[in-house]
């Protein structure tokens, strides 16, 4: 058995493998489901800042499975779609198409400024703006981005309703 020694070059490396034992646990004001929400998120234009934060919810840094989430890759398994970005009129069907592969009880939640209202990018000829002005919005999350911080408090505090 080979001992892998935990200095040098790949020292910064292993302590990002061993970011979980840093994690934030959840807080005890969480309630516990008896399943996680699954999420599936689209990123449907814009400047990516919002899926980049909501990527980062991924990470290690943030305790996203002991609040209760975990993100799917596939519509057909998700309980909520969070859309990101304007809605482009090229995304306009892959948004529908989600939208329809989800299960009953889907939730729709927009994501920063551009998904909300269409922030910088209104309606024109390559965009149909934000949701609001499209279909119903369970709920909006805004900011340009939100921070990671703000999303899943955001999440956390949708599931308690």
């Amino acid at each position: 058995m080979k001992i892998v020694q935990r200095t040098g070059p790949l020292s910064l490396l292993y302590a990002f493998m061993d970011a979980a034992r840093w994690r934030p646990a959840a807080d005890g004001a969480t309630p516990r489901r008896e399943r996680s929400i699954r999420i599936y998120v689209l990123e449907t234009g814009g400047c990516e800042g919002c899926f980049m934060e909501i990527e980062s919810l991924n990470g290690s840094a943030f305790a996203l499975e002991q609040a209760g989430f975990v993100w799917v890759s596939d519509p057909a398994d998700a309980d909520w779609l969070l859309l990101t970005g304007a809605v482009t009129r090229v995304c306009a069907e892959m948004i529908d198409r989600a939208w329809r592969a989800m299960p009953p009880g889907k939730s729709l939640i927009a994501v920063g400024a551009c998904a909300v209202d269409g922030g910088p990018f209104p309606a024109s000829y390559a965009t149909l703006g934000g949701l609001q002005a499209l279909t119903p919005v369970r709920r909006s999350i805004p900011g340009c981005p939100p921070s990671p911080d703000d999303i899943l408090r955001a999440l956390q505090e949708l599931a308690q309703l």
